[in-house]
């Protein structure tokens, strides 16, 4: 338990080193790259430019998990062996998977924090990010209607509306369309404006004008109702425009963003795969720390540091390739969602495993 201990230490020291490494040249390239033009177009306060790279860093983080678990699997065994100390361990019964345990286990760990940061963490500051720089850095309007919502297909009915007015919570010129067989039109309600009741979870028609079809789809009469209550599939939360990119969002809301696209009849998609993407990159850390475990196999006098680092970059490089090319395919329908998503971490998996044998029959 205690070398297990040492060991795990040292990779996940190597592991924060990597991740505040990365996490600050990414901070300092993107405050540079801004510095050109966006900071003198904006002027925003000092203030909001740190709150904007605060809310920031648990998605710097989120990303550089995986390559801070790949070069500190590498770095770990490969010191280890250069000290001699891999030598040691096997004098006293250590096999080197044994030895590269705390490594593998450490990927895990890695691999569970990923995806508390990614489902808990992320969400709610990535939402607090987009609205620092779009409405109080760049005075964008925070009650801008979200994409997809002005037709809503539910059950056989369809619902529409022009405009919904934050202040108020309620719509503008809504149509409610009961549609039959061969999508023929049974009944059509419309209104010059619906107002939501929070307490019972409706809306208010005003206005009402109740028109009513033959079977045929021909008009057989109409009525008037000043007022009527009615439930629509309309949640006045989440009328907002969502600034989030979908790596951003946890995987229930993209689950519930895809279930509402679908309803309103949008293309979905590229939503299925990002969902499957963001879940499958959770356990990236885990799978690219497995490449590590090959030079507990090695001796001191065939390593060489520089080539166990060359070999993560590789790894790293190879791994971005994979997920990003087959994302695309996925997206172009040419792969379904599952195996756009889940091919890159499957192939560094074998790759890993294969590395193992071959150092292991060495």
């Amino acid at each position: 338990m205690t070398l297990f201990l040492y060991v795990l230490r040292d990779y996940i020291k190597y592991v924060l080193g990597v991740v505040v490494l990365c996490t600050f040249l990414f901070v300092l390239f993107d405050f540079i790259h801004k510095s050109t033009g966006y900071l003198g177009k904006y002027n925003p306060a000092t203030s909001q430019l740190v709150l904007y790279y605060v809310y920031r860093i648990p998605n710097l983080i989120s990303q550089s998990l995986p390559i801070a678990s790949l070069l500190a699997s590498v770095i770990t065994m490969v010191l280890l062996s250069r000290t001699n100390e891999i030598t040691a361990m096997r004098a006293a019964g250590m096999g080197p998977l044994r030895v590269g345990l705390p490594v593998a286990v450490g990927g895990l760990g890695l691999s569970l924090l990923a995806l508390f940061i990614g489902e808990a963490v992320i969400p709610k500051s990535s939402r607090l990010m987009h609205y620092v720089q779009t409405v109080q850095i760049e005075k964008d309007s925070e009650n801008q209607l979200a994409d997809g919502l002005r037709w809503v297909r539910d059950e056989g009915r369809l619902y529409h509306f022009k405009d919904y007015r934050v202040e108020d919570s309620s719509l503008s010129d809504v149509r409610i369309i009961y549609t039959g067989e061969s999508f023929r039109p049974k009944k059509s309600i419309e209104a010059s404006s619906a107002k939501y009741v929070k307490k019972d979870k409706t809306w208010l028609l005003e206005g009402a004008k109740v028109l009513y079809f033959w079977p045929n789809g021909t008009l057989s009469y109409t009525e008037r109702v000043p007022k009527m209550a009615i439930n629509m599939p309309i949640n006045p939360k989440k009328m907002q425009k969502e600034r989030r990119l979908p790596n951003e969002m946890s995987s229930l809301e993209l689950i519930e963003l895809i279930e509402r696209r679908s309803a309103a009849g949008s293309e979905v998609l590229s939503y299925k795969v990002d969902l499957h993407v963001k879940f499958a990159f959770h356990f990236a850390a885990f799978v690219v720390s497995l490449i590590g475990l090959k030079f507990g196999y090695k001796s001191e006098r065939s390593l060489e540091t520089a080539r166990g680092v060359l070999l993560a970059i590789i790894v790293g490089v190879s791994y971005w390739f994979i997920l990003n090319g087959m994302r695309a395919l996925g997206k172009r329908e040419e792969v379904s969602p599952f195996i756009a998503a889940w091919s890159a971490n499957v192939s560094i998996f074998f790759l890993g495993c294969m590395s193992i044998y071959r150092s292991r029959k060495s």
